[in-house]
């Protein structure tokens, strides 16, 4: 059944208003500024009263007052605590009485949390992280707070892997909707399930400077073996150049990946005697590194089109690693302090990097 107004009468617009003010001052009566604008009497006479009494010239209509609201604050603050405790919660679950006192719409709910700039939004992926590396990941980024440490002097390293026709950039289509273009193949970002031609690459950045490029051949993966190898005939050489560059100071991170962290690899370490970063468990978002891979995945993605093979990947990556701006470089070691920050207040949590 739908609604039935309680009145036939209308709000009288702002130019009819207007008319009926110019026939006041013309100094017509009330009667025939009735008669000639077809309005109640009694209208005209508010009509010229409430001009009277406005502070302004404008006829527009003032605001109401409104319904009275369904919940007060205190019972809007105890919506908002449930909503904030149980993220999880449906709308359907927080409009019972339960959580306000009072049965709500749904509508009424996105309103309330949107007041206090909240909204049901998708959650975030990310890799999950232990409450126990969570406290080692507060307790090191406190420390490394404390200790001030100049981060243009610790050398970044990692491994990543390219996929021949990856694309990690978002882009738009134009097309239809409810017409089927959605599924043409023009209009489709493809996922591949397994089977895809990978390229494995090791490198590093210090400061300003960037790193060997290191390619794994081809069928193979990073071993303690082949990581030490890269080590010996890549790293050292670079390391050498960016103490001259940087002076004493300098240090390595790595991450926990097995390859770092088998006996022959430590033994190295410990006969050469290069500093090293302890990194906690499970923080990928500490290492600035792995933006700037993203940075290279969607460079590379450009050119998804021309790159049809290893060998062609091989040689857009020995073409780009030249390109790559020092003050990109710059900038993820100066969001360490940023990155540090976060952990801290996440407790130890994941962060947006």
């Amino acid at each position: 059944m739908g609604y039935t107004p309680k009145t036939n009468r209308r709000e009288t617009i702002p130019t009819k208003r207007a008319l009926v003010w110019a026939r006041h001052l013309e100094g017509r009566s009330l009667s025939q500024i009735s008669r000639l604008e077809d309005l109640p009497r009694s209208t005209v006479k508010d009509i010229i009263r409430r001009r009277r009494e406005a502070n302004d010239d404008s006829f527009k209509s003032l605001p109401r007052s409104g319904a009275r609201p369904k919940l007060d604050v205190r019972a809007e603050r105890k919506l908002l605590r449930y909503a904030v405790n149980d993220t999880k919660a449906t709308l359907y679950a927080l409009a019972t009485p339960s959580k306000s006192g009072k049965q709500l719409g749904r509508n009424l709910v996105r309103k309330i949390l949107r007041k206090y700039g909240k909204k049901k939004r998708k959650p975030r992926k990310k890799p999950f992280i232990s409450s126990v590396n969570k406290m080692k990941r507060l307790v090191w980024s406190k420390q490394q707070k404390k200790d001030k440490r100049d981060w243009n002097k610790v050398y970044w390293s990692d491994e990543v892997t390219f996929h021949v026709g990856e694309n990690r950039n978002v882009y738009y289509v134009t097309r239809g909707s409810g017409s089927g273009e959605e599924w043409l193949d023009k209009n489709l970002v493809p996922s591949f399930k397994s089977g895809r031609t990978a390229v494995g690459v090791w490198s590093c950045y210090c400061g300003d400077e960037m790193g060997p490029l290191v390619i794994v051949p081809k069928g193979s993966t990073m071993t303690a073996e082949r990581y030490l190898e890269t080590v010996k005939k890549h790293f050292v050489p670079f390391y050498r150049r960016i103490k001259r560059k940087y002076g004493n100071g300098v240090v390595i991170q790595k991450n926990n990946a097995p390859w770092h962290t088998a006996k022959v690899v430590r033994a190295y370490w410990k006969r050469i005697k290069i500093p090293l970063v302890q990194w906690p468990a499970q923080s990928p978002d500490l290492s600035p590194i792995k933006n700037l891979w993203r940075w290279i995945k969607c460079a590379i993605g450009k050119q998804r089109h021309r790159i049809k093979n290893i060998g062609m990947m091989e040689r857009a990556l020995e073409k780009l690693w030249p390109t790559i701006d020092r003050e990109l470089l710059t900038k993820l070691n100066e969001s360490m302090e940023r990155r540090l920050a976060l952990v801290i207040k996440n407790k130890g949590g994941t962060t947006k990097y």
